[in-house]
């Protein structure tokens, strides 16, 4: 039989490897879940109007923006039927938003937003987004706002490479020291 002594310093090192994976695994899930509660308030922020009008949204940063149609029903609006006119009233290009990104509408319960369209601001400033499209919902929207998949996908991997960093690290800690406590109990 076989029979296992643990010393001061072993305890210290099996509890300092316990610690790592509580501490990395803890700090990981406050962390992802902080960053996900951060992506679902994102919408809240978007610049909003009836489909009927046209929204005007000032962008403080260029790069790529998403069109959002927000209802009670289906997405009824596709890019093909929007139009965007950049600050000095020329049509900037609306590609059509290539994942299935949806969102429950802040303030507006059974009401989902569907990322429809996307397009490149290439200068900060005033940009109007409008649709000729008729639309049967007469609570439908237009929204503007920024894409959510990336951050959405940076709050769930960064903290999870975190957890799995840190179990990593104390399976390595208690395995380097149950190896040493091999090589020292043998004749």
């Amino acid at each position: 039989m076989m029979t296992i002594r643990t010393t001061p310093g072993r305890q210290v090192s099996y509890g300092l490897a316990l610690l790592v994976a509580v501490v990395g695994v803890a700090t990981a899930l406050v962390w992802g879940v902080a960053g996900v509660l951060d992506q679902v308030q994102q919408p809240e922020d978007f610049v909003r109007a009836d489909i009927s009008s046209s929204v005007s949204v000032t962008l403080t940063q260029v790069g790529p923006h998403v069109i959002y149609y927000e209802s009670h029903g289906p997405a009824a609006v596709s890019a093909g039927q929007l139009k965007v006119l950049d600050t000095s009233q020329r049509a900037v290009a609306v590609r059509p938003y290539g994942l299935d990104l949806r969102y429950d509408v802040p303030g507006k319960p059974g009401a989902l937003g569907t990322a429809i369209g996307e397009f490149e601001a290439d200068r900060t400033g005033s940009y109007v987004i409008a649709t000729s499209a008729t639309v049967a919902d007469p609570r439908a929207q237009l929204a503007v706002g920024d894409d959510l998949a990336p951050a959405t996908t940076r709050a769930v991997l960064l903290p999870l490479v975190t957890a799995l960093l840190s179990i990593t690290a104390a399976i390595a800690i208690a395995a380097r020291t149950w190896s040493r406590s091999q090589r020292k109990d043998q004749p």
